[in-house]
């Protein structure tokens, strides 16, 4: 339990916002909100990104534990990353690149207002 709190602790100082992380892609803006809720999705999985680490990588919580427990996803080859299906079987529902590669999903705030629409 104590090495499970040790990998969940983070430094505030390191924490970076979307507009700062330059991690090699153009950074799109939302015409209503800007760049500020631009979010991302992991670069080992079909999952939004929870965090960013070494200025360069988005991951979701999963494979960020994964990665701080030994298990380092981020030396993968693509093709032992999972393999995404596409739009219609991808539960981001986007088309994006495959695993392995940054993607940036967009405004969360126009994609959940969109979202919000489907119930």
């Amino acid at each position: 339990m104590q090495e499970e709190a040790k990998n969940d602790s983070f430094k505030p100082e390191e924490l970076v916002c979307a507009e700062c992380s330059d991690c090699g892609i153009a950074l799109e803006t939302c015409k209503k909100h800007g760049k500020e809720f631009i979010e991302f999705k992991c670069r080992f999985c079909c999952s939004v990104a929870t965090w960013f680490c070494w200025g360069s990588t988005h991951f979701c919580d999963p494979c960020h534990k994964r990665q701080c427990s030994g298990d380092y996803v981020s030396k993968y080859s693509k093709d032992k990353l999972p393999q995404c299906g596409g739009k219609k079987t991808c539960p981001l529902k986007v088309d994006h690149k495959g695993n392995g590669h940054e993607f940036a999903l967009g405004c969360s705030l126009c994609r959940n207002l969109m979202n919000s629409h489907d119930f």
